[in-house]
């Protein structure tokens, strides 16, 4: 799906004009620089703020010291004249790791904890115990009516465990024809394939992980920053499963090797239309236990009221959390801090909102700056937002996101955006990024899915559009800077959902690529605040319909 030159010009005539001919905004922006966006992040990742959990002294201190930042220098609160938008999480504290067993015809097949899965709670209970659940290869656990496509045709999976490949038809085969081709689609995420499996009465999911179809190694998983306390949705409306676990690409193959079946054959046979889920002779049993509780999380709602079109709105967004302190992690370093994921997005909103203060006069549109709550946990924060908006759906002209923004660059000659091209949002950041010599890049590793793992997905699942945007190096930039690639190979096997994961780890950081990140973003949010310019989804694209219907007179 990609936007046509017809429509990029169309667009492009309605948006507002460069802010090289604003005098007052080219002195806003002047304020966001390299030096104050450290200085935030060093004070959100600080051992004080105790990884940002949802909950606690950590959670306090972080959305205290964010609204702060925001009353200091005149930005009005967001939420029925509050800076804090309080929701409910269901909190289930784990006294250890849990234990996940698998027995066939010949005994029991090896299983490790850590080593080959991860263990969670579906049900938030103390005692959770699943006994002889039968085991069903899922394939990819899709159904999916527009592909004609059912993976649990005429299979009752009432009480099952059901083992399931990341991704979907079209990331497996790179054929265009089926589902999104090589980028994921709705189907192929977590959540659906999860919510299916639950919906028609499955006891738990067996989530078959490879660094290719998640977008990064193991061993995040293992690590300890994922399996710390788990949370959901107080009051969600929908079937849970007994417990979910990542299993480990080679514990699949001994489950499958147990059960008679060949895996690299099933992932081909999984990826083919036709393909029906496969009764095993294997069952599964599970054990955890913990401390059941109901936690209050609050996300940070600033806003800027608009001086024409007030009922209009930007929204900027960025979490504040992570993933806190896991006794049960397996490393000496048990606090998470957190600072690149995400103390450099949330220190960005800080910064871009002291730069809407320092503007001569409110922009013609309203502009929110929202830190959200419990994104590490399922996008939570977010979901409740776009559920109770300040600002009514169909006015939000969109929600520019950020999140873990790379501090190894003094200027990035890229900018990468997970699902370029489905909506006109990224037009206007293509006028943008121009001026800073970057080019514009799809998600290099689509498959993966980055693009609905961040707090802009439930506005664009709601039909608003949404982008989030990173600095990245070109190739011919990566090749000249050394330490780039140093910085990402680290911070993908070390510090991503790690302890590890600190403020100039593994060297030094170089912060003005990340400042200029949130100068790009601040020109795209007054450039479209300024307007009267509504961006829609790219025809084809599943959210086009939504927008089309809420913006209809």
């Amino acid at each position: 799906m990609k936007l046509t030159a017809a429509a990029i010009s169309l667009f492009a005539l309605t948006t507002a004009a460069s802010a090289q001919d604003d005098p007052g905004m080219m002195a806003a922006m002047e304020t966001i620089t390299a030096d104050g966006i450290r200085a935030d992040i060093e004070t959100l990742a600080s051992p004080a703020f105790e990884g940002r959990a949802p909950g606690g002294i950590g959670e306090e201190m972080t959305v205290n010291f964010i609204a702060g930042q925001f009353a200091e220098v005149g930005i009005s609160p967001g939420i029925d004249g509050s800076f804090m938008q309080p929701f409910a999480l269901a909190e289930f504290r784990p006294d250890d790791g849990g234990e996940l067993t698998v027995n066939g015809p010949d005994g029991a097949v090896a299983m490790s904890l850590a080593d080959d899965y991860v263990l969670y709670a579906g049900d938030h209970v103390e005692e959770i115990n699943m006994d002889a659940s039968r085991i069903v290869i899922g394939g990819f656990g899709i159904r999916a009516e527009e592909q004609n496509w059912d993976d649990y045709a005429g299979v009752d999976l009432t009480g099952a465990t059901v083992i399931i490949f990341r991704g979907d038809p079209g990331t497996a085969t790179g054929d265009d024809a089926l589902f999104g081709g090589i980028a994921l689609s709705p189907h192929g995420t977590m959540d659906m394939k999860n919510r299916l499996a639950a919906d028609l009465g499955a006891a738990a999911v067996l989530l078959v992980h490879t660094e290719e179809s998640a977008g990064y190694p193991w061993e995040t998983l293992s690590s300890g920053g994922a399996s710390g306390v788990q949370y959901s949705l107080a009051d969600a409306d929908h079937p849970d499963l007994t417990l979910f676990a990542h299993i480990s690409e080679p514990a699949a193959r001994r489950l499958l090797d147990a059960a008679g079946e060949d895996y690299d054959a099933i992932r081909e046979a999984a990826a083919t239309p036709g393909f029906v889920a496969i009764e095993t002779n294997l069952a599964a049993s599970g054990h955890m236990s913990g401390a059941v509780s109901r936690t209050m999380t609050r996300n940070v709602v600033g806003m800027i009221e608009g001086r024409e079109a007030p009922d209009e709105c930007i929204v900027y967004s960025a979490h504040w959390d992570h993933m806190g302190i896991n006794p049960n992690a397996p490393t000496d370093d048990h606090l998470f801090n957190g600072a690149l994921d995400n103390a450099t997005g949330t220190s960005m909103l800080i910064s871009i909102a002291r730069a809407y203060a320092a503007l001569p006069e409110p922009p013609r549109r309203s502009v929110y700056f929202f830190a959200t709550a419990a994104e590490e946990r399922g996008l939570f924060g977010a979901k409740h937002f776009v559920a109770n908006p300040p600002c009514e759906l169909r006015n939000i002209v969109g929600d520019l996101n950020m999140d873990a923004h790379f501090p190894y660059a003094d200027s990035w000659t890229a900018m990468i955006v997970p699902g370029f091209g489905t909506n006109e949002l990224m037009v206007e950041l293509a006028e943008v990024t121009t001026r800073y010599g970057r080019e514009l890049a799809d998600d290099p590793n689509p498959a993966a899915g980055g693009f609905y793992r961040s707090d802009h997905y439930p506005f664009i699942a709601a039909g608003v559009p949404g982008l989030y945007a990173v600095g990245a190096p070109t190739d011919v930039q990566a090749g000249e800077e050394p330490f780039i690639g140093e910085g990402f190979g680290w911070y993908m096997a070390n510090g991503y959902h790690h302890a590890a994961d600190e403020v100039d780890m593994p060297a030094t950081w170089r912060l003005g690529g990340v400042a200029e990140d949130a100068r790009i973003y601040f020109e795209l949010g007054w450039r479209l605040s300024n307007s009267d310019a509504w961006p829609n989804f790219t025809e084809g694209t599943p959210w086009r319909g939504l927008r089309d219907e809420m913006r209809a007179d």
